[in-house]
This record gives C-alpha cells, sequence and structure tokens, in this order.
C-alpha cells in the first residue's frame, strides 16, 4: 500500500510542478491556489509513504515520478523539447525507479541483542 501512496504522491508532484509553472511567478492566483494543494498533497503522502519505505529509495522514486511526469506534461502541454537525448534521460529515470522498486529488500527488525552499547560520552 505505501508504493501505491507514494506513486499518488508523485502524481501530486506533477501537479504541484504543473501548477508553479502556470501560475506566473504566482500572479495567478488559481494556478498559485493548485501549486500549494499540489505540493501539500505531495508531501503530505510522501510523509505516509516513507513511515514503511526507506526514505532515501521513497525520495528517489517520488522525485522520479515528479521528474519524468513534468516532463512529459511539459512536451505535450509547453511546446519542450522532444529530442531522443531527453526522452533517452527520462527513460533512464523510469528504469531507476523501477529498479529502486523491485530490488527493495526490507532489513529485518534487529534484535536488542544485536545493537551494541554505545560509549557515552559524559566522561570528561
Amino acid at each position: 500500500m505505501s508504493w501505491i501512496i507514494l506513486g499518488i504522491a508523485g502524481l501530486f508532484e506533477c501537479v504541484g510542478a504543473v501548477g508553479l509553472k502556470s501560475s506566473d511567478g504566482f500572479r495567478n492566483r488559481r494556478w498559485t491556489i493548485i501549486f500549494v494543494l499540489g505540493m501539500f498533497a505531495s508531501m503530505f503522502l510522501l510523509a505516509i509513504a516513507a513511515q514503511d519505505i526507506p526514505i532515501g529509495t521513497a525520495y528517489a522514486v517520488w522525485t522520479g515520478i515528479g521528474a519524468v511526469g513534468t516532463a512529459i506534461w511539459g512536451m505535450q502541454r509547453f511546446g519542450e523539447s522532444k529530442s531522443w537525448q531527453r526522452i533517452a534521460c527520462l527513460s533512464f529515470i523510469v528504469m531507476g525507479v523501477i529498479t529502486l522498486h523491485a530490488t527493495e529488500i526490507e532489513d529485518p527488525p534487529l534484535a536488542s541483542s544485536d545493537v551494541a552499547e554505545q560509549p557515552s560520552d559524559t566522561g570528561r
């Protein structure tokens, strides 16, 4: 379930980024509100997903979904470049996100006997 939430968070990241571009420097109130709500929802869902997914993995996947989704939106709606080099780079991001998800292995919880006592720094 956390991975689904993370995917939705990434989609809201796209909404926020498109809202930012369309807000015209926060002069367009409607798009500014879309930006704020999109980013709020995105961060909120990222925080929920990060409770079960390591933060490094969650953040990389979240930004990957946001970057690729926003780039695709920009190519379709804002007339941004569709060069093969750009498509190739976005494909590498997608492959990285898929690989992170496929190779995510949960670490077993540490038993209390596995945790070494840490010396305290109070003996100065």
